[in-house]
């Protein structure tokens, strides 16, 4: 009997101009919007957040797919 499982991934971009640049951890992500939102006023911090559905032996399933805006979080 297979047994399904979920993963959750979380991604953090910085969009600068409307071009994101992903980074693995949220701490590297606000370090560097800061730093573009000193040259550049249109930058902003999206959090994504994947669900995935697995089962061995069967593709993996996206279950559920979300991006919140955490500018906030540069902003402070």
């Amino acid at each position: 009997m297979k047994k399904n499982t979920t993963k959750s991934i979380t991604k953090f971009y910085v969009s600068i101009d409307g071009k994101e640049t992903a980074f693995r951890t949220k701490a590297t992500a606000i370090k560097i919007g800061k730093m573009a939102m000193k040259v550049n006023k249109d930058v902003k911090l999206i959090e994504e957040y994947l669900l995935w559905d697995i089962v061995p032996g069967v593709p993996a399933k996206l279950i559920d797919k979300q991006r919140f805006d955490r500018t906030i979080l540069i902003n402070l």
